[in-house]
């Protein structure tokens, strides 16, 4: 297999994606001590653009805070890296930043804590799905496992709004185990036994024509999430912050997931029930025009989240 041809930035400096290594003990490796962040990018009507990049980059940055890594960089620095970067990857959709420890430790907490920095862009289905053959291919709508047994990440010693690599390993655990048996995600429940999440991806259901999504405590801060609840209120749709029970997505008119990688993603079943009409419903059919129309750079009132590099 030849060598994915797209160059990595790594601590301000460009190399080829196959030179872009830690060694195999180095800190955030073993120990999962990696934070980073993750953003789309597009074609729009005024050229490339980087989706709520600044909002990111904060996030990032607010990760790294809650815990205690000490990132040497300026958020403009990270701006400048991001964007030189896609310009040096001609036909990249996606834009990942990983904040990390390199060094070899011996112990749990480093002695050597430099924080390095790598930010890589690229399309996620040719360059890496393809390439490795058979990947999973995404469902127009859905289908969703409730695990009322599941060893919920809530609460935990990381918060769940830090965008750590260590916040993911149960979730990833839980959803290849869902994959074997159908289902295209899971669900997973807060200490009160409610709807927290999906493992990479916020939940929100419609009910009477307004959304509903678990509180901002309990969950990942999706940039894209929060651009749907704006989007929402541009459009006179309702959104409600509150806790939601497991029985409201079975008696839900439309759910529907979130994510940077996904947009917007009907739920079609959950629990092997149908949601609605077993389709994607009028609303969010509706947000998820909207949101296309956005990364487009065709409506005005949002062009501010388009980064055009």
């Amino acid at each position: 297999m030849s060598e994915i041809d797209r160059i990595v930035w790594r601590d301000g400096e460009f190399v080829r994606w196959g030179d872009a290594t830690v060694h195999i003990l180095s800190q955030s490796l073993q120990r999962g001590s990696l934070a980073f962040d993750y953003m789309s990018v597009h074609q729009s009507r005024r050229g490339v653009a980087i989706f709520r990049l600044a909002d990111h980059i904060d996030r990032l940055f607010k990760t790294c805070e809650i815990m205690g890594l000490p990132i040497a960089y300026k958020p403009e620095d990270l701006v400048e890296g991001c964007v030189s970067t896609v310009r040096k990857n001609p036909g990249a959709t996606s834009l990942k930043i990983s904040a990390l420890i390199p060094s070899v430790e011996a112990e749990l907490v480093p002695q050597q804590p430099r924080v390095g920095v790598f930010i890589c862009a690229y399309d996620n289905k040719t360059d890496i799905v393809d390439r490795l053959g058979g990947g999973y291919q995404r469902r127009q709508s859905g289908s969703l496992k409730i695990e009322r047994g599941i060893s919920s990440r809530r609460p935990d010693f990381i918060p769940p709004q830090a965008k750590m690599a260590a916040n993911y390993t149960s979730a990833m655990f839980a959803k290849w185990r869902a994959r074997k048996e159908g289902f295209d995600d899971i669900l997973l429940l807060d200490g009160h036994g409610e709807v927290a999440e999906a493992t990479t991806s916020n939940i929100f259901v419609v009910n009477k024509a307004s959304l509903v999504t678990p509180p901002d405590d309990m969950v990942l801060l999706g940039i894209t999430r929060a651009s749907i609840i704006e989007i929402a209120a541009s459009l006179g749709i309702g959104c409600t912050v509150r806790p939601v029970g497991i029985a409201e997505l079975h008696g839900a008119s439309e759910v529907f997931l979130t994510a940077t990688s996904a947009g917007i993603w009907p739920i079609a079943e959950v629990d092997r029930r149908r949601v609605g009409a077993g389709e994607i419903g009028d609303v969010t059919a509706r947000l998820q025009k909207t949101l296309a129309s956005i990364a487009k750079g065709d409506e005005a009132a949002f062009e501010h989240w388009l980064y055009y590099v």
